[in-house]
């Protein structure tokens, strides 16, 4: 499945229209959204708020980023469910965490604990995304793999063995050192774009998610859009070359 990431459910439905098979919702995103960074400072009435409208604008299944739970890991999974997500990503970051995406070596949850935050979810129709960040914060890919098998027997569905390397070749590499477990891999390929879902496909990842695009999207578009406006006084420029038409915008509203 190729999934890409909304922060709205206007998004939401152009991913539909463009034919992916789900729509991820990024804790990452939606802290930008609201101004925030993204260090767990949004709540999980706050992404439920964001979630919500994104689930009922399509039929596509979503794919939530919960953080590392929001504290109590079971009511997560129980609201989550209730407003009809297909499935929670949840990391072993500590509460206090940081963005996958910078920062150096920090500690990780432990093995048990971790584990026993994904055993809390059981009798679930959700699945649950193990995702781990050894690699991101610097450690082995023993490390990572022993997490990944631990977290496999604690009853995930899905594992996400997160990377950052730009080169790719850790994500070449993942499939290969998890040969072993038998659920379905995750990737989220944000610092190596060049690698295509097809590849990806064919490395043994079940999952391809672009996690972010989509708002990096806008930001460009939005500035662009601005600085039209600022310098030509009027939004002729906008309506030319910039923008959709409002029959387009319109279409995509019920």
């Amino acid at each position: 499945m190729i999934i890409v990431s909304a922060g709205d459910a206007l998004t939401a439905r152009l991913i539909k229209e463009a034919g992916f098979d789900g729509i991820w919702v990024s804790g990452f995103e939606v802290s930008a959204r609201l101004g925030l960074q993204d260090n767990g400072s949004i709540t999980m009435t706050e992404m439920l708020n964001a979630t919500k409208p994104i689930v009922e604008a399509t039929d596509l299944p979503v794919f939530v980023d919960v953080d590392t739970g929001y504290g109590n890991f079971e009511r997560t999974v129980r609201e989550f469910e209730k407003i009809g997500v297909y499935a929670l990503s949840v990391e072993d970051n500590m509460p206090k965490k940081e963005n996958s995406l910078w920062g150096g070596q920090v500690p990780l949850m432990s093995i048990p604990e971790f584990s026993d935050k994904l055993k809390s979810a059981k009798n679930r129709k959700i699945k649950v995304i193990a995702r781990t960040e050894a690699l991101i914060r610097g450690y082995e890919f023993n490390e990572a793999v022993r997490r990944a098998k631990a977290y496999e027997q604690a009853g995930a569905d899905i594992l996400l063995v997160h990377t950052r390397d730009t080169t790719g070749l850790e994500a070449t590499k993942i499939p290969t050192e998890c040969r072993d477990i038998k659920i379905p891999l995750a990737i989220v390929p944000t610092k190596f774009s060049h690698i295509t879902n097809n590849m990806l496909v064919n490395m043994g990842y079940s999952y391809v998610i672009w996690a972010n695009q989509t708002e990096r999207i806008k930001i460009k578009a939005i500035r662009e859009g601005l600085q039209s406006l600022k310098k030509y006084d009027c939004a002729l420029h906008i309506e030319k070359k910039l923008s959709a038409t409002l029959d387009d915008m319109k279409g995509l509203c019920s």
